[in-house]
């Protein structure tokens, strides 16, 4: 009887270790859905594939103030990193800097600028965390580098930022950009190029770099309406494995192909690189790419308010739409620089739809049915620098425009 009863004992405390877990990991899953504010619906009738906490969800504040990640102290020593306070449970925040020249196989990573800048050509070699690997976002903490400069009438950074082709300057702090980084296909690294060769003394970056994984070639997701509470499988543990096992994929973050960058948060700020309030600063000149903004069961469509909106126009108009910002026909030395709104609608007069925006014209208030997103295009004249500004917007996405 005695034996009878320990084992049941045993039995129960196993089974409520069990629930424990599962409850745990359920937490984490629903942790993971929620980035910035916004909530992301659960897929109807699929088993979501077992992974850790979202990349975001493992980000904390250090004692700086600044952003760092939370990991055990083990972790943090095997990184090469700082400890900078606490977080979670038994977790301390964890500063990684990467150095000058250097490389590193790290999921994350935090890349700031040096005390001193004695080299004008600063690189960070990004390399593959896995072959699953599809994107690098860079969310810039702080950046800021010297103004770009006029000469011979044409507008250039002196001192930049590069990456994969994507040149920046000026002040950008607060933005991020996503980069194509397909590890599958043989991309085994990306470089990150800071060039300053001012030696301006404002200069300064910090950048949280992630390597976002989507799913194995041949993996998919099994329907609830025919497996069973873990899958009609003759293999029970594979599938609590699948479930609970440490994700291979970071499903939230993962942009559209073609997105420069992604919003995930049902109300959110965009501003043009290197727009800012206080002062007049500059677009670049080429600078071409596309803002994209997820999508909401509960939404059906998104409102844009644009607080500030100046961008050149042909004709000199306060403000211009369509044919005024992009010709049908390519012409020679023509201004076409526009923000291009697929499927808007005119607040102000609901029976004009424009596609492309351009000129001033503040405050203007633009409604959009999905797919949500907007491509900025500038071309490479900047012959109205106290113009040629860009834009500062707050999206709401919603369900009708009552």
């Amino acid at each position: 009887m005695n034996g009878y009863t320990n084992c049941s004992l045993l039995l129960l405390l196993l089974l409520l270790d069990f629930l424990a877990f599962v409850r745990a990991q359920t937490q984490a899953l629903n942790d993971s859905n929620i980035l910035g504010g916004g909530l992301v619906a659960q897929e109807p009738g699929m088993w979501r594939q077992g992974r850790r906490r979202s990349v975001l969800a493992d980000s904390c504040l250090t004692n700086s103030g600044t952003t760092g990640t939370c990991l055990t102290r083990f972790k943090c020593m095997r990184q090469s990193g700082t400890v900078n306070g606490y977080c979670g449970t038994y977790g301390v925040c964890c500063e990684t800097n990467l150095q000058v020249g250097a490389s590193t196989r790290q999921k994350r990573t935090i890349i700031k600028n040096p005390g001193a800048l004695v080299n004008e050509l600063n690189t960070y070699t990004i390399e593959a965390f896995s072959s699953n690997v599809q994107q690098l976002r860079i969310d810039f903490e702080q950046f800021e580098l010297a103004q770009p400069t006029e000469t011979d009438g044409v507008l250039d950074c002196q001192d930049y930022f590069e990456a994969d082709g994507f040149k920046l300057c000026g002040v950008n702090s607060g933005q991020h950009l996503y980069l194509p980084f397909n590890a599958a296909a043989g991309v085994e690294q990306v470089t990150l190029t800071f060039s300053v060769p001012s030696k301006w003394t404002g200069t300064t970056w910090r950048l949280i770099v992630t390597q976002l994984e989507g799913p194995p070639a041949g993996s998919r997701r099994r329907s609830s309406t025919t497996s069973g509470a873990f899958g009609a499988s003759t293999n029970s543990l594979q599938d609590l494995r699948d479930i609970f096992a440490s994700h291979h994929a970071d499903y939230e973050l993962l942009a559209p192909p073609g997105c420069q960058q992604y919003y995930t948060e049902l109300s959110n700020t965009i501003r043009s690189f290197n727009f800012q309030t206080a002062v007049t600063s500059n677009y670049m000149p080429n600078l071409n790419y596309n803002i994209c903004i997820k999508s909401a069961t509960s939404a059906s469509m998104i409102e844009y308010s644009f607080s500030k909106f100046s961008m050149s126009v042909q004709d000199g108009a306060a403000e211009g739409y369509d044919e005024f910002c992009h010709a049908t026909v390519h012409t020679a030395g023509r201004q076409e620089d526009y923000l291009m709104i697929p499927q808007g609608i005119l607040a102000k007069n609901m029976a004009y739809q424009p596609t492309y925006y351009c000129g001033i014209n503040d405050n203007l208030l633009v409604y959009a049915s999905p797919p949500y997103l907007l491509h900025f295009s500038s071309d490479d004249l900047t012959l109205d620098r106290s113009v040629e500004t860009g834009f500062s917007l707050t999206y709401r996405l919603r369900n009708s425009m009552l």
